[in-house]
């Protein structure tokens, strides 16, 4: 048995992408090792009460290694006071970090403190491999003097299904996702990727899909605490609000699909995504159908430079950053806007998205035909060797 150790609130934000990740680790883990079982926890869990049955497991695997200088630990991970008394390795899976920006100056100039570095250490000692989803982290761990880390990709990217299979190629969309941003920042540039679509596609199905919940959403759990998430705030709320409207304005169907893994099945049979929602463009990748993220911090940040292909930063970084101490501690992007001033909105962003789709189109989208492949090559090479190597 294994304690995965996840990132899925569920009597919080109820964040679908973390469920994503999670259930996809487990598909890929059990292919490759067969009979296996697992015991899920929240990673803001106290551990202590689980240390008997932690101690009989295989290993304590952290899926989306969320690396969050709050310090990390215990405020990412609870795990335990002692944790000398953990006696099985902790294994992270497709290790991610988080900032606003979060582009390339960041990864070469931002700086852990002791007592996070001191833990990501203690991980790294006592493993083989420290699994990142993207190459930036690999970068950032770097200059931290980790030096076992590799490049597995997020578990996320893995449909086993589909190995093997090209890209789909559309000529024309009839079924188009378009996914918001988690930052009110955004907003407006989202309400006009909107207005673009609807212009662009008037005679398609169009969905807008959220995949966290906020204030509004009616499911929530029975022990639901706003304060657990930046996505569950007024100013989230509000936000969102304004773009389910300008979504129904524009033809759009919005959908609220936290929680409920099931409820993404229906991107397969869609054409293309255009959106903020990191897993949202996984999920279209893995389904080997072409999609376009709008970057709002790091974490889009890792996997557009990762693809090479389909990512547009929705900011431009305009001054060397003077303020990144002033971020969220839960989401990684600023509280207080005026501090977007070190990489304000791309006005640029809209045209420059709908010139992109259009040469795509005419060319049956060529410039994605090399995404199978990286899936596909990175998984045999790296990641089913890593997921092997698991005790």
């Amino acid at each position: 048995m294994y304690i995965l150790l996840t990132t899925f609130p569920e009597k919080g934000s109820g964040n679908v992408g973390d469920l994503f990740i999670e259930e996809s680790l487990k598909k890929i883990i059990s292919h490759e090792k067969k009979e296996v079982s697992f015991k899920t926890i929240f990673r803001e869990e106290d551990l202590t009460e689980h240390l008997e049955i932690i101690n009989k497991s295989r290993a304590i695997l952290m899926p989306a290694f969320a690396i969050r200088d709050l310090p990390m630990y215990p405020n990412a991970y609870r795990l335990m006071d002692d944790l000398d008394k953990i006696e099985v390795p902790l294994i992270p899976v497709g290790s991610n970090w988080n900032l606003y920006p979060g582009d390339y100056y960041d990864c070469l100039n931002v700086n852990y403190s002791y007592e996070t570095l001191n833990f990501l250490k203690y991980i790294s000692k006592n493993i083989k491999k420290f699994s990142c989803r993207e190459y930036t982290l690999l970068k950032i761990l770097e200059r931290h003097n980790i030096n076992n880390a590799v490049m597995t990709g997020d578990p996320a990217w893995y449909d086993i299904d589909s190995f093997g299979k090209e890209m789909k190629r559309p000529t024309k969309i009839n079924k188009l996702v378009f996914s918001p941003p988690l930052s009110p920042f955004y907003e407006e540039q989202a309400k006009d990727i909107i207005k673009m679509l609807a212009e662009l596609f008037p005679g398609a199905k169009k969905y807008c899909v959220f995949h966290l919940a906020d204030l509004t959403t009616k499911k929530k759990g029975p022990e639901f605490k706003a304060e657990n998430s930046a996505a569950l705030s007024e100013e989230v709320t509000e936000k969102n609000e304004k773009i389910r409207e300008c979504a129904v304005n524009n033809g759009f169907e919005n959908r609220d699909v936290c929680y409920d893994l099931d409820k993404i099945d229906f991107y397969e049979n869609c054409d293309l995504h255009v959106g903020y929602e990191c897993h949202a463009h996984i999920a279209f990748f893995r389904k080997r159908i072409p999609s376009i993220l709008i970057i709002e911090d790091a974490r889009g940040m890792g996997f557009s430079y990762t693809f090479g292909v389909g990512g547009f930063k929705g900011f431009v970084r305009s001054q060397a950053p003077g303020t990144l101490s002033k971020l969220s501690t839960t989401s990684g992007y600023c509280t207080e806007f005026k501090q977007y001033s070190v990489a304000p909105i791309d006005l640029s962003v809209v045209d420059r998205v709908k010139t992109f789709i259009e040469e795509e189109l005419n060319s049956g989208f060529r410039r994605y035909l090399g995404i199978a492949s990286i899936i596909d090559d990175t998984y045999h090479s790296i990641m089913k060797p890593f997921i092997n190597s698991l005790p």
